[in-house]
């Protein structure tokens, strides 16, 4: 089937059938939706790119099912920041990936603006920023999430 077809196989399998080793701290959606951007950008760029490095990992955490050990002995070895996300030694995965609520749907522009505008004065100015940045932030997470597969 090739790296391609396999990786394909193997998402949809961790979609249905959840095959998440207990150790993984991401959410599924988030691991799926990493798995997914990874492929799709390493189908189109070619192998010799970091996101088919994280598509690598991802396929072997999720076909192998490596214990927490095995996982955390290779952290040093990973410059991709995969393994490091998937243990919970950082909070920020290793590719971009769509802002989404815990329902899956996408983060609305009313709550982007709402997060911009958290810690400043409620002035124009600040809600004409506040409202560019949001929009900005909408449309790329509309541009992540339409390379995952509804």
């Amino acid at each position: 089937m090739g790296w391609l077809g396999d990786t394909v196989a193997r998402i949809l399998q961790v979609m249905v059938e959840a095959v998440i080793p207990a150790w993984v701290v991401p959410s599924a959606r988030e691991l799926t939706d990493c798995h997914w951007i990874a492929h799709t950008v390493a189908a189109e760029v070619g192998r010799a790119c970091r996101h088919a490095e994280v598509c690598s990992i991802l396929d072997w955490v999720t076909s192998d099912l490596p214990d927490h050990g095995t996982v955390q002995a290779r952290v040093v070895d990973d410059d991709t920041g995969t393994i490091a996300w998937l243990i919970g030694f950082t909070g920020i995965p290793p590719i971009d990936l769509p802002r989404r609520n815990p329902d899956g749907t996408l983060y609305t522009h009313q709550q982007l603006v709402g997060e911009y505008m958290a810690d400043k004065w409620d002035g124009p100015e600040e809600r004409n920023a506040a409202d560019r940045w949001a929009r900005k932030q909408a449309a790329r997470n509309e541009k992540l999430a339409s390379l995952v597969p509804h």
